[in-house]
């Protein structure tokens, strides 16, 4: 059960209302410098998640008595503004400007000179921050905020060499603990890597996309009292992990994701010597179902993140449920053996490693993937050589075929049979028929029904069914967050979605809901969305079936009605929506448009009779079409599904053929609180579209319009409109376009 806010919370929501609705007209800027602090921290946060923080409420909020200012992605504050930072704020702790391009290296050093108690530092994405930033002025005393700082995050800040690392900032913070270097290649080379990792003390490190890193720093180094390290994204081997597993035993975060290099051994040596592991991450890499099982033995992890591992099967899921002394919340296992060709009922194989599109792009090409008994060219290239001439077995009656023994993993060596299955390089997706008396979903559900706080299986066939969805509804009571692949259209009509529409009613809990679709009819799905399933939804992302004509009007309306609360919403496939939906939902009608476009022709004739002359704006009578929207504002209240969206912050529509920039304009007064919104695949919407976002939606941070042949987009960072035509040819229509990027 939620907990009731307080009177604070209260007081701070109503007055962080005022401020973005009304603004000096009902507050005071000055009486902000009278509030606590535990008051206008808070409200600052509010703000900020909101993107309505401007530089005429900031310079009133910064205090001596500010302990913690969080301005992340505030892009649009004056420089002048942040430069007060520093002295207006001596008691400063906690300093968050991430994403604000406009910080520069003078901002950073007044903050660390005046600032003396400060604690944390986080800088990502300043990209005009260099050494500078960190070094003391000749005629000034050294930087004192260095002294007391603990964390320092300093992502994407590309202008930070070695030496300024080095020499600056671990020397002049001798109680630093945690330090982000992600994205910093100019910094991080293997010697200074090898210095960060084994002998300055850091309990936190982060070296993620530095691509020039390798297995040297971490050969011939003694114990390091690192608890997180994250290394995603570089160039390590089986060979480094295991050496980290030796010299961190305390280790209790790893994240090695996108590390192609990485297999099985590397990660039986990592849960063999780090017994204290809480949290892993090894998506896009090599490792199969053996390494589930070794990472079904610790006995601490908490969380998991292994998605788009194309050599794990669903079997992997069997493996997790062995460790059922794991105090599990977070499994994120999306796209795990994605890839893999129905070749009957009972053998698939995995096609070659692509990109996470690639299979999108040949279900949009093809129209469905391949069934064909025949094995594709490539497959002879992946599998061993006495499996190269692979083929289905012949056809044999059902009684007459004996029936295999169940492969599910038990304490103590593997089966026969488990052992020449992987054997194969590639184990099968599916095993025989009688292997899936229990589903897996259903073991997880029930094993982890305790702990089990975000679940995503998007992209995992053949997983989910009526009982496994009746398990989660009756068990995990305590889900936050949950992504499914629906399977094609094989159970009872409706026991599926009756399923899924428990699962809203049981885990009230739900926050974030993620729902593929596309394989089966998507109208039974919606109607389980519908409330009052999922009461207190705020994130929603569904994917229709394109072969069922999309997502309709009548669909959408009855998805969004009541959910006022909803504030992230991904549509995909939405073929099915009509040019007048939008226009249909802000009271806009044909003759409405009609009318309105008349008298402004009949007004620029009554221009041109002027002989050049040109009528006074005062004396020109206000169209009707305006009196006419002013009053429909007033009077006529708006339809359920355009109250929901107008709660939303980001908005992404896909494939719907039939917009036009009419409802294009309708969907930006609709979306009037909205920071991020992309459209994809509406060849008929033009840059107007882009001018009505710019215009309706007042926080806006991003908005981008992909179109056949080019992509319309817009951010508040660079406040310009970029069209990026494609350059090579088109994988969502087929056409090429030339080459090359415009801005205006």
């Amino acid at each position: 059960m939620d907990a009731v806010p307080s009177l604070l919370q209260l007081c701070i929501q109503k007055l962080a209302q005022s401020l973005i609705n009304y603004g000096p007209k009902k507050v005071r800027f000055r009486r902000l410098t009278e509030l606590p602090r535990q008051a206008l921290e808070p409200l600052l946060e509010l703000l900020v998640t909101k993107n309505a923080l401007n530089d005429n409420v900031l310079p009133h909020a910064l205090t001596r008595q500010t302990q913690r200012l969080y301005l992340e992605g505030q892009s649009h504050l004056r420089r002048c503004v942040l430069n007060t930072i520093g002295r207006s704020c001596p008691e400063l702790r906690m300093l968050d400007v991430r994403g604000c391009q406009q910080v520069d290296n003078r901002i950073v050093r007044d903050v660390l000179q005046y600032c003396e108690h400060l604690e944390t530092l986080r800088l990502d994405s300043c990209t005009k921050i260099s050494d500078s930033a960190f070094a003391p002025a000749l005629w000034k005393p050294p930087l004192a905020g260095f002294l007391g700082l603990c964390e320092l995050s300093v992502g994407k800040c590309a202008q930070i060499t070695a030496e300024g690392l080095m020499g600056y900032i671990i020397k002049g913070a001798p109680l630093l603990r945690r330090l982000d270097l992600a994205y910093c290649r100019l910094a991080i080379t293997d010697e200074v890597a090898s210095e960060l990792v084994f002998t300055l003390g850091l309990e936190a490190l982060d070296l993620s996309f530095c691509t020039q890193i390798t297995d040297a720093p971490f050969q011939a180094w003694p114990a390091t009292v690192l608890r997180e390290l994250r290394v995603s994204n570089t160039q390590i081997t089986d060979s480094a992990v295991e050496r980290i597993a030796r010299r961190a035993p305390q280790l209790e975060v790893f994240d090695a994701g996108c590390v192609s290099r990485l297999t099985d051994h590397g990660i039986k040596a990592l849960t063999e010597h780090c017994r204290q592991l809480k949290c892993l991450c090894v998506c896009y890499t090599q490792i199969s179902d053996a390494a589930f099982q070794s990472i079904a033995t610790c006995q601490h992890l908490e969380q998991l993140n292994a998605s788009w591992c194309l050599h794990a099967t669903s079997r992997s899921i069997e493996a997790l449920v062995l460790g059922s002394q794991m105090p599990l919340r977070e499994l994120v296992l999306d796209h795990v053996g994605a890839m893999n060709l129905d070749l009957g009922e009972r053998f698939s194989l995995l096609p070659p490693p692509a990109s996470p599109g690639w299979e999108a792009f040949t279900m949009k090409t093809s129209g469905a993937s391949s069934s064909s008994p025949t094995l594709p060219p490539w497959v002879s290239g992946i599998l061993p050589p006495d499996l190269s001439s692979f083929s289905l077995p012949p056809s044999v009656e059902t009684h007459d075929l004996p029936a295999p023994p169940l492969l599910l993993l038990t304490s103590g060596e593997l089966s026969p049979e488990r052992q020449s299955l992987d054997s194969v390089s590639r184990p099968p997706c599916h095993s025989w028929e009688a292997h899936t008396l229990t589903s897996p979903l259903k073991q997880l559900a029930s094993t982890y029904s305790s702990t089990l706080q975000q679940l995503r299986l998007d992209g995992m066939r053949d997983v989910v069914d009526a009982p496994a969805l009746e398990a989660v509804a009756s068990s995990c009571a305590s889900l936050q967050q949950l992504a499914l692949m629906l399977p094609p259209s094989r159970d009872a009509d409706g026991a599926l979605e009756a399923s899924l529409h428990n699962v809203g009613l049981s885990c009230s809990q739900l926050v974030m809901l993620h729902i593929d679709a596309s394989v089966r009819t998507h109208r039974p799905t919606v109607d389980s969305l519908a409330l009052p399933a999922f009461p207190k939804l705020r994130s929603l992302t569904l994917t229709c079936s394109a072969k069922s004509g999309g997502l309709g009007d009548a669909e959408l309306e009855h998805l969004l009605t009541g959910r006022t609360g909803l504030e992230s919403l991904d549509l995909r496939n939405c073929e099915g929506l009509s040019e007048g939906l939008f226009p249909r939902w802000c009271n806009r009608g044909e003759r409405h448009d009609e009318a309105e476009l008349v008298q402004r022709l009949d007004q620029a004739l009554i221009s041109s009779l002027h002989f050049g002359g040109t009528t006074p704006a005062s004396a020109q009578p206000p169209l009707q079409s305006d009196r006419l929207r002013n009053s429909r504002r007033r009077r006529h209240p708006r339809c359920p599904p355009a109250m929901a969206l107008r709660s939303l912050t980001s908005f992404s529509l896909g494939g719907a053929t039939a917009l036009s920039d009419r409802s294009a304009d309708a969907l930006a007064e609709l979306l009037h609180d909205s920071q991020t919104v992309v459209l994809r695949g509406s060849l008929l919407l033009t840059e107007e579209s882009l001018r009505s976002f710019r215009k309706c939606c007042r926080f806006l941070k991003l908005v981008s319009i992909v179109l056949r042949d080019r992509t319309l987009y817009w951010t508040s960072t660079t406040k310009t409109v970029k069209k990026r035509h494609h350059r090579l040819k088109s994988t969502l229509w087929g056409t090429s376009g030339s080459s090359g990027t415009e801005s205006n």
